[in-house]
């Protein structure tokens, strides 16, 4: 992350994953649950729902996957809300 484009991840290693990635940040982040450098919880419950979303598709393994060029991530915690989630993703700026 550079701070003149720090919505920008530059990987410089192959097969680098977002898990590897975030492993790097003060946080954790999991499947279900994302705790914060301050201790906040984020966990998935029956209200709220920690999902990813890679290039705008839903993907529940995204930490998984390799971080490929031009990859957009979207981390949300939200109640299932489509309109909601939809304008989240619009909202994940190019990296061009």
């Amino acid at each position: 992350i550079e701070s003149s484009s720090p919505n920008v991840v530059n990987v410089k290693k192959s097969n680098i994953t977002w898990r590897d990635f975030f492993k790097t940040l003060p946080m954790k982040l999991i499947k279900d649950c994302l705790t914060t450098g301050t201790g906040q919880n984020f966990c998935s419950n029956q209200e709220f729902k920690l999902q990813f979303f890679i290039n705008g598709e839903s993907n529940p393994e995204a930490l998984d996957k390799v971080i490929n060029a031009g990859d957009k991530l979207l981390v949300t915690y939200e109640r299932e809300n489509e309109a909601v989630i939809e304008n989240q993703i619009k909202s994940v700026p190019d990296t061009d």
